[in-house]
């Protein structure tokens, strides 16, 4: 690029107008430049409408486009008094106007924005997010921490992602670390081990279960292709998978564990309790108490699935549950239209399984609607229900041990298994926040914070747990 397209980048940087920005994009049809920049610039028109309009000027030929651009008393470029676009000669021709549509030469210059690399910086550029101006600075409320006053200079309650990675980084730079975590067992009486919700109720599991049902679905597919006859799918043996599954993730909470231990990280499998803002009350799993001091404290507890409030809600299990099944989950009603909800149904389905989804209103809300819908087509042709615009209001247990479920158009459906994913609430119901000062979201138990910091400058929280 250019000093003075580089110039001209620098100046649109962070300073585009709030009114629609109408951009003209020329070149002739075969030419790979000028399709890659109209691609580029349709594609963040789409995205963005009321910022950006394009107008695509398509000439047939190299020639047409070249008379257009430089011939005569009436070459376009000469249009402009830029020096960039009197030189310029190759194909894209991209610049801005004061509207949009018209003929190739019916709308002046307002901006001559470049050819194809240029254009393309501007448009990666307008993407980019615009500097601060203001001069303010980002300021936290000073938490007055004294070191050496406390058992830890950082108590971390939460083992997942986040509360994992904090510790060991703050180890490294010489504080004392302690990490808490238990895991209160679901309302199933499921349970699990160091790692959090992604690595023992989340992504891992999740991702290995799909790769089984991708498997399952490759091979009926491929085998006739390959010479092996047109070979039915085979059975789910649920039980050696989840057995194998479930091996895999205890080996990751074991080097978790390990982990912690070579970054000089003590490790508590204690639920904590706040007493006050420096002390926290610990109890293990056999109900016996103590208690320690902290200068700081870092909550990383994240989520816990949000439950069914309906008569019988509490005969459904949930994303906490069913990758630890002991048996094949059957015929299974999957409530809620969220990426778990359809994730679940997805794999559940290419495992064999018969498999319902119960939908309040839309497939994925807060997405894409075109890609949300093409998923929802996509399930369907893969043999998933959608129940769509019900909501569960009974489940009820049957004389044979299914589940007879309720919605609120009066149908009625009998599942083996209920899976519930209708969303998450802040896992703060025993933290004791209220000790500390801090008052959690009556709406979801999540965190305020800015920055971070919560109402008590010496406690902070990251992740799932933290609104916003």
């Amino acid at each position: 690029m250019t000093s003075s397209g580089a110039s001209v980048v620098s100046a649109l940087r962070g300073s585009i107008p709030t009114e629609k920005i109408h951009l003209h994009v020329s070149g002739y049809k075969t030419c790979g430049f000028f399709q890659r920049a109209v691609n580029v610039m349709s594609s963040i028109s789409t995205l963005f409408p009321s910022r950006l309009q394009v107008t695509e000027h398509s000439f047939s030929t190299r020639d047409e486009y070249r008379s257009w651009l430089l011939e005569g008393p009436d070459a376009f470029r000469a249009t402009s008094s830029d020096a960039r676009a009197l030189k310029h000669s190759s194909s894209p021709f991209v610049w801005i106007g004061d509207r949009a549509g018209g003929s190739p030469g019916g709308v002046s210059i307002k901006t001559f924005v470049g050819g194809h690399d240029d254009s393309i910086s501007w448009a990666r550029n307008l993407m980019s997010p615009a500097p601060d101006s203001s001069g303010a600075v980002a300021e936290m409320i000073p938490d007055n921490y004294i070191a050496g006053k406390y058992d830890y200079d950082l108590l971390v309650v939460g083992g997942g992602s986040g509360g994992l990675a904090a510790s060991k980084e703050a180890a490294k730079l010489g504080a004392r670390v302690a990490v808490l975590d238990f895991v209160k067992p679901s309302p199933a009486g499921a349970s699990w081990g160091l790692g959090g919700t992604c690595v023992n109720v989340g992504c891992i599991p999740k991702k290995l279960y799909h790769r089984a049902a991708i498997s399952r679905e490759s091979f009926a597919s491929d085998a006739e292709s390959f010479g092996l006859g047109g070979a039915a799918p085979p059975p789910t043996d649920w039980k050696t998978l989840r057995t194998n599954i479930q091996n895999y993730i205890r080996g990751l909470n074991f080097k978790y564990r390990v982990s912690l231990r070579d970054a000089d990280v003590t490790y508590k499998n204690n639920l904590g309790e706040f007493v006050d803002a420096h002390t926290m009350k610990l109890t293990d799993k056999k109900g016996r108490e103590s208690s320690v001091t902290f200068g700081r404290c870092l909550v990383a507890t994240g989520g816990r699935p949000t439950p069914l409030s309906c008569p019988g809600g509490e005969l459904a299990v949930s994303s906490d549950d069913i990758f630890s099944l002991e048996s094949s989950p059957g015929k299974t009603l999957c409530v809620g239209a969220s990426y778990i909800s359809l994730e679940c149904a997805g794999f559940l389905a290419g495992l064999g399984l018969e498999v319902s989804v119960a939908v309040r209103s839309i497939l994925l809300r807060g997405f894409d609607r075109e890609c949300a819908e093409k998923i929802g087509e996509f399930m369907e042709d893969t043999g998933v229900k959608f129940r769509r615009g019900v909501v569960p209001t009974k489940l009820e247990k049957t004389a044979g041990g299914q589940i007879a479920v309720t919605f609120d158009n009066g149908s009625s459906g009998t599942y083996d298994t209920v899976l519930v994913a209708i969303g998450r609430t802040g896992d703060t119901g025993k933290l004791g926040l209220e000790n500390a000062g801090i008052k959690p979201s009556e709406k979801n138990g999540k965190i305020s914070a800015k920055f971070e910091q919560t109402s008590a400058s010496n406690i902070y929280c990251i992740g799932d747990v933290m609104e916003g």
